[in-house]
């Protein structure tokens, strides 16, 4: 498995779920440079769950956009125990082109440029909408409140009046009076606070930047509304459907967006970036796959994916330590066998013939009338039998009498 071929692979926008699926697959089993690659059309239909007109359709679109091209042809011929595969029931052979420029491709964008491309229009929304529920507030305040009395009345300043204007309010102020009465007592004024920039006003119990009127945050909606929008990218390219999300689904995507926030020592970036990153890997884990078709139940079980999907790199990283090794190891040349010596000790004999090199200088002195086979022996066979005898004790060798 090619961990780099599968990164590129993810990383692409086609626009097509079966060929985003089909390029998957191939990517599973290519080369680290993405050559030699040739799963069979069943097995892709197996895996992808695509019909053989579908798989054989996306393999040439993913050739048309310069995806894949043939490659060495040679390599099908293999067997699995070291035979040759039948031409005719040969796989074909594709190389994967990582090191081809994205610009070159027809059709094809980087899934970072799509999913910058979806941020930037879903702020643009979100600031229209804005704009439209909060007017901006007038600027020049201050001209406002250097006007006269009278248009000041019907704006934001109110004014009080002299003692003289009623017998009940007599001593004190009112509010009907001209700017200075007839007793010259000044008038109070009393301006009002302009709107926040947001276009609420400070007694509803909102503060810029906050969600509500606790004055917390559960995570930027733009960065829940990316989530959410990624996930429900990711099942749709696969065929797959996604639950319409709700308020609870971004307060809960909020909130799961600030505590890795928080895990990760305030990086926002890197926080957002993981979480996509585990939502691109969704497709390659069924169990998962087939259970998150919401974005509440992705927060939900945010602690088991994130440990799976971290498991799985691990497990990633040391298929390519032990693939690297074993490509680097050479090979050590084994010894020749060596037999083993017979270590059987030689027994001396009567016919023997160290017995009767020693003795055949004296053959003539000895008698050769007998024989063993009656039990009469000669007397050149008991010699020779004895000096065997002799022999024998020499070397320690036990003889039975």
């Amino acid at each position: 498995m090619s961990f780099q071929a599968l990164s590129w692979a993810y990383g692409l926008s086609l626009g097509s779920a079966p060929q985003k699926a089909v390029l998957i697959y191939l990517a599973q089993f290519a080369h680290e440079d993405g050559t030699c690659t040739w799963p069979s059309v069943l097995n892709i239909q197996v895996a992808t769950e695509l019909s053989e007109r579908a798989v054989r359709k996306a393999l040439r679109e993913l050739q048309d956009k310069g995806l894949i091209m043939p490659g060495d042809q040679r390599h099908a011929a293999l067997g699995k125990n070291g035979g040759t595969v039948p031409r005719g029931r040969r796989s074909k052979v594709w190389d994967l082109r990582l090191n081809m420029p994205v610009e070159e491709f027809n059709g094809v964008e980087r899934a970072e440029d799509v999913r910058e491309r979806l941020r930037g229009e879903e702020r643009e929304r979100k600031v229209r909408e804005r704009e439209r529920k909060h007017p901006k507030p007038q600027e020049n305040m201050a001209e406002t409140a250097s006007e006269s009395q009278s248009e000041a009345d019907s704006k934001d300043i109110k004014k009080t009046g002299c003692t003289t204007c009623t017998s009940k309010n007599k001593g004190r102020e009112c509010t009907t009076c001209t700017p200075r009465g007839a007793c010259g007592a000044p008038n109070r004024l009393i301006q009002t606070n302009p709107s926040l920039p947001t276009g609420e006003l400070p007694a509803s119990g909102k503060r810029p930047g906050m969600e509500d009127g606790n004055n917390t945050t559960t995570g930027g909606d733009s960065d829940a509304a990316t989530v959410m929008d990624h996930l429900a990218s990711v099942r749709s390219k696969l065929s797959l459907t996604t639950t319409e999300p709700t308020k609870r689904d971004l307060s809960k995507i909020g909130n799961l967006v600030s505590r890795v926030v928080k895990a990760h020592d305030g990086d926002r970036a890197a926080s957002l970036a993981l979480i996509l990153a585990v939502i691109d890997w969704l497709p390659a884990n069924t169990f998962w796959l087939r259970r998150v078709d919401s974005a509440r139940r992705l927060a939900d079980n945010w602690d088991q994916i994130a440990n799976d999907w971290t498991v799985a790199q691990i497990e990633r990283q040391r298929e390519r330590d032990a693939e690297a090794h074993e490509r680097d190891r050479r090979p050590v040349g084994k010894p020749t066998p060596v037999p083993e010596r017979h270590s059987e000790r030689h027994v001396h004999s009567l016919v023997c013939e160290h017995v009767l090199a020693d003795m055949r200088p004296h053959e003539a002195e000895f008698s050769h009338e007998g024989s063993l086979r009656y039990g009469k022996p000669s007397e050149w066979q008991m010699a020779c039998m004895r000096h065997a005898d002799e022999l024998n004790r020499l070397e320690g060798i036990e003889t039975a009498a």
